[in-house]
């Protein structure tokens, strides 16, 4: 059965179908030849119940208020505050993306989310320094899925909904791993960008990177208001992602004005 499903699967795509299509057809084939006398009102409220728990609710508002960031000037911001600290030293425009990947990932929970509002403002960044298209582009890539394990990462919300574990735990114990992870990083593209010796950017004085800070400072509350609530009580999941979606329609529109209807 698994292999009927995976080969209807590749055939769709190959044939250069929809993805929604391909998920919808290749299950139904697979229903059809060996559970032809399934009750499809059984079928359908099976399906109804798999998209039901409310957590569910946030994967949408978190991608949604990411969206909203990715066009906005939360990205831009987080990169010029991490930037001035990093950014003098062997592969900090690196370790800038990495610790920027880290951060956005803390505030839409979306790895695809990352990866556009990231690579998009980074990339030529990167390359002007002296990076090869090929490293920037796995760069991205490979910094973009420390949003994986930093919370509210979409990818434990889903895991949760099937185990029914707590979103919660799992919240907490994905934040010391994701942090590992980005050091490792950054320790690897430190002593690479050295042996390649990749040109550094200057140093910059308290004052620039105060003004920096002042600028990042709203965005920075987005993971701080995130972490405080679902942690302390105050507010679930699902009600953390409505307040993400809010704060980057006040922060973008209303603050930075970058957004205008």
């Amino acid at each position: 059965m698994l292999w009927m499903l995976m080969i209807i699967l590749a055939v769709l795509f190959i044939l250069n179908f929809p993805m929604y299509i391909a998920m919808i057809v290749a299950p139904l084939a697979v229903v059809i030849t060996y559970f032809p006398n399934l009750d499809p009102l059984l079928a359908t409220q099976q399906l109804i119940a798999g998209v039901s728990p409310m957590v569910l609710l946030s994967v949408p508002m978190f991608i949604f208020a990411a969206d909203i960031m990715s066009v906005g000037q939360t990205s831009n911001r987080l990169l010029d505050f991490v930037d001035t600290f990093v950014g003098h030293i062997h592969g900090g425009m690196a370790i800038t993306t990495a610790a920027t990947c880290t951060l956005f990932g803390a505030i839409s929970g979306s790895t695809q989310a990352t990866v556009v509002a990231i690579g998009r403002p980074m990339r030529d960044r990167l390359v002007n320094t002296g990076y090869d298209d090929d490293d920037v582009i796995a760069l991205i890539i490979s910094s973009a899925i420390i949003a994986l394990l930093i919370p509210p990462s979409i990818s434990m919300i889903m895991y949760c909904v099937v185990t029914g574990s707590s979103v919660g735990d799992l919240f907490i114990a994905g934040v010391i791993p994701g942090l590992i992870i980005l050091l490792f990083f950054s320790v690897y593209n430190y002593f690479r960008a050295k042996k390649k010796d990749i040109p550094r950017t200057e140093r910059l004085n308290f004052k620039e990177r105060l003004k920096a800070f002042k600028e990042a400072l709203a965005p920075l509350g987005f993971p701080v208001i995130i972490f405080a609530g679902i942690y302390s009580g105050f507010f679930s999941p699902t009600e953390a992602a409505a307040v993400s979606v809010l704060y980057a329609i006040i922060l973008e529109v209303f603050v930075f004005k970058s957004i205008k209807f």
